[in-house]
């Protein structure tokens, strides 16, 4: 195989205002990347993963910061498509403090990913992978991206390629009905499930204690492996045979939250992909998350070393 992980998604520009500022008065703005498919292959290319990345990008100055930036820290691009006409997506982050929340504004309508025709990425490119990954973000772009992705799962389940598919549910972009009806294909597709609590609960209405929750989950969508994540209540994953297993947070100085579910997504596959052993997987995935709380930005610029050392200090996950 080329790859370890192939992703597809849309990757923007990132203009965040400094800490105690507000977005309507701030005189600068700081200027990085962010995508979830994306912080996921550079989180996993940092830690020595073979990690490529596949998306729709304009040439353009703002194009090839993009590109440059995740080819610098490992990425592959390889799979990329360059468009001559395009815009890149950009989203606005109202950095906040408690009790004031942080605040997203999307300019994304209209980017080169979701004008993309459905024709514009071979799917055969999965069979060059060991996992496919996707998140619930990309469907909700257009529905030529929701086509591509689809086209990809095919190909992947065709090719005997296993799918992670993160559900990410962004209510900016649509709402709760219109996902659940358009990622439960997915999520039916896929071989590793990942999901966040309020997710589980706004797009499906599965409430209740974290254990009926991520049953309903498994119940619902069949998945070999599903995982529900609980933010600072670490998380769960149930196998196919029903056996559960919990792994507590790591404490961590949170310095920006933004991306810490992906960099637990990149953390699970890292310690999941090899041996297929999930007690590992949700190891490294809180570690790498409470790794990624303490930086700036959406990527989890951490070392193998790093995370090495927090795995050293924490517990594997236990069986419930």
């Amino acid at each position: 195989m080329q790859w370890d992980v192939l992703s597809f998604g849309e990757t923007m520009i990132r203009l965040s205002v400094p800490l105690g500022e507000r977005l309507e008065t701030a005189a600068s703005l700081e200027v990085r990347i962010g995508g979830a498919e994306s912080n996921v292959a550079v989180a996993l290319a940092r830690l020595g993963r073979r990690a490529a990345w596949c998306s729709i990008l304009p040439r353009n100055p703002l194009g090839r910061r993009i590109a440059g930036e995740l080819r610098w820290h490992g990425v592959d691009l390889s799979p990329v498509q360059w468009v001559d006409r395009g815009r890149v997506g950009v989203y606005f982050l109202d950095t906040g403090a408690s009790p004031r929340a942080t605040q997203v504004l999307y300019d994304r309508t209209g980017s080169a990913i979701a004008s993309a025709p459905p024709d514009a990425v071979d799917p055969s490119i999965v069979t060059g992978a060991r996992l496919l990954h996707l998140t619930g973000i990309t469907p909700a772009l257009s529905p030529s991206c929701r086509e591509i992705a689809r086209r990809l799962v095919e190909h992947a389940q065709q090719a005997g390629v296993p799918i992670c598919f993160d559900v990410n549910y962004r209510s900016l972009l649509w709402t709760p009905k219109e996902a659940a009806e358009a990622l439960a294909p997915f999520c039916r597709a896929a071989t590793v499930l990942i999901c966040g609590r309020g997710d589980a609960a706004t797009v499906w209405g599965l409430n209740g204690d974290a254990e009926d929750v991520l049953a309903g989950l498994a119940h619902q969508f069949s998945a070999p492996v599903t995982v529900l994540t609980l933010g600072d209540g670490g998380a769960l994953a149930r196998a196919a045979d029903g056996r559960c297993l919990q792994a507590p947070s790591v404490p961590a100085t949170v310095v920006d939250r933004v991306g810490a579910g992906d960099a637990f997504a990149a953390g699970f596959l890292h310690g999941y992909l090899d041996e297929r052993d999930l007690a590992r997987g949700l190891q490294y995935g809180v570690a790498l998350a409470a790794l990624k709380l303490t930086l700036q930005g959406d990527l989890a610029l951490v070392t193998s070393a790093e995370l090495e050392a927090v795995i050293a200090g924490t517990p594997r996950a236990i069986v419930r």
